[in-house]
């Protein structure tokens, strides 16, 4: 007995070895997304400590969580509207921040306590409110009126990621298991666009040329032409830092920049080969040797001053220019 004993705490603490170190996002600092506000702070989610804010005047972060009024500390995404207000996409539902308290918009429009992935707002004012796995809704914050639209109204899947208007006002929509498919506002019709071979899309950014670029999930990356109406299809093999791309960031001076991560879950393991910035000619990859300690990026977002800020797995990171290296700011997060 003494010895099945032993045997079942051994396996019971390799268990949970397993478990902390695919699912343990809670115990480390895995910054999941990020945003740069209209008065110039910077936003971090956090998995399962909600969210910082960080004021480059007083070099301080300030941690906001469901007792300061967010519905879930788990932040998949963030957006700022028209009006200053900062989307949060939750695990459970969405919420906003007007500057002073946090509305849970879920119950307020009725939504439900949905996993949401992602939040945009479209010219009209109404918010495009993306789940993982109840379709995308489309709430008019005037009327209160809320539509909802799955595969039955077109979507490729009911697992939306990640959602673009572009400068023409189409609204496209990165989906985890279907692709991606484009909404025309004037005739309300879901069009699938085939072209960025993969079905995973984590993330769609459009350049300042109006090209639209699509990360996809262990395919590299996609790039359309709205002109010529051509995909053009970037790889390991054409430099890109990985073919796990899990984010997009364009930064001030035209140059576009790529993570490499893995899958969110950590069940489905890929290596994490770093950070590339893209001047539209080269590549440049950066890794630990440059000062990035954890290469498993999900976030990137430039400050008013032009550094570019990293968000990974177990850390933040700011890119010091000069020295062409990351400085370690995790530390100053956990103070908090």
């Amino acid at each position: 007995m003494k010895k099945y004993y032993i045997h079942k705490q051994i396996c019971t603490l390799l268990l949970l070895t397993f478990i902390t170190t695919f699912y343990g996002q809670t115990n480390g600092y895995m910054f999941r997304c990020s945003i740069r506000d209209k008065v110039g702070d910077l936003w971090f989610s956090n998995i399962g400590k909600g969210v910082y804010r960080y004021n480059a005047a007083s070099d301080k972060f300030t941690n906001f969580t469901k007792e300061d009024g967010l519905n879930d500390n788990n932040i998949e995404s963030i957006y700022e509207d028209k009006a200053g207000k900062l989307w949060f996409s939750t695990e459970n539902g969405a919420c906003y921040y007007d500057g002073k308290s946090f509305t849970d918009i879920a119950t307020k429009a009725g939504l439900g306590k949905f996993n949401i992935n992602c939040i945009v707002e479209d010219r009209a004012g109404n918010i495009w409110i993306g789940s993982n796995g109840s379709g995308v809704c489309r709430f008019n914050p005037v009327s209160g009126a809320v539509t909802n639209f799955t595969k039955e109204q077109g979507l490729g899947s009911n697992a939306v990621q990640c959602i673009l208007e572009d400068k023409s006002g189409n609204l496209w929509f990165g989906e985890r298991d279907g692709g991606v498919c484009r909404y025309d506002t004037v005739k309300g019709r879901f069009t699938k666009v085939d072209g960025c071979f993969s079905n995973q899309i984590m993330d769609i950014k459009e350049d300042k040329a109006g090209n639209i670029w699509f990360a996809n999930l262990y395919n590299g990356l996609c790039r359309y032409n709205p002109t010529s109406g051509e995909f053009t299809h970037f790889t390991e093999e054409d430099g890109i830092c990985g073919n796990v791309v899990t984010c997009i960031y364009e930064d001030k001076k035209g140059n576009l920049w790529f993570s490499s991560g893995v899958n969110k879950s950590g069940i489905i393991r890929a290596e994490s080969k770093g950070l590339c910035l893209y001047n539209g000619k080269t590549y440049t990859l950066f890794t630990a040797k440059d000062g990035l300690a954890d290469m498993d990026v999900w976030t990137i977002v430039e400050d008013k001053d032009g550094n570019i800020w990293v968000g990974a797995r177990y850390g933040l990171f700011r890119y010091h220019s000069p020295s062409g290296r990351f400085i370690d700011y995790t530390h100053k997060v956990k103070k908090q």
